[in-house]
């Protein structure tokens, strides 16, 4: 499986794709709106998940997630944020969060069963 993680520091893009790689996630990554969805256009929509913060300085990752959602309804799309839940219909996890906090959702996004220790 294929995601597309967005977020303008390297430390938290780092810390995500490590824990889309052990939900078997092959990742790209883009440090803002704009580049991430070249990324996505080019792929023709083959991307499973995206992961996207919300604020970043190169793009606004809620008109990224629009525009991904327009094109592409059927990619999931996970919002992150250290600040209040937007209105909006997009899965939601809050910054700062736990790696099995993530995974969760992503499995559930997904149709994942959850993974047995």
């Amino acid at each position: 499986m294929l995601s597309l993680v967005v977020d303008d520091e390297p430390k938290i893009r780092a810390y995500i794709k490590a824990i889309l790689r052990r939900e078997s996630f092959e990742t790209l990554e883009a440090e803002g709106g704009n580049p991430a969805l070249e990324i996505v256009e080019t792929a023709r929509g083959h991307i499973d998940l995206v992961v996207t913060d919300l604020q970043m300085p190169n793009g606004d990752g809620l008109r990224f997630a629009n525009a991904v959602r327009k094109s592409f309804p059927s990619i999931p799309i996970i919002l992150l944020s250290g600040r209040t839940k937007p209105d909006t219909v997009f899965e939601f996890v809050e910054k700062p969060f736990a790696a099995e906090t993530l995974a969760r959702v992503v499995r559930r996004l997904v149709g994942r069963p959850a993974k047995t220790a």
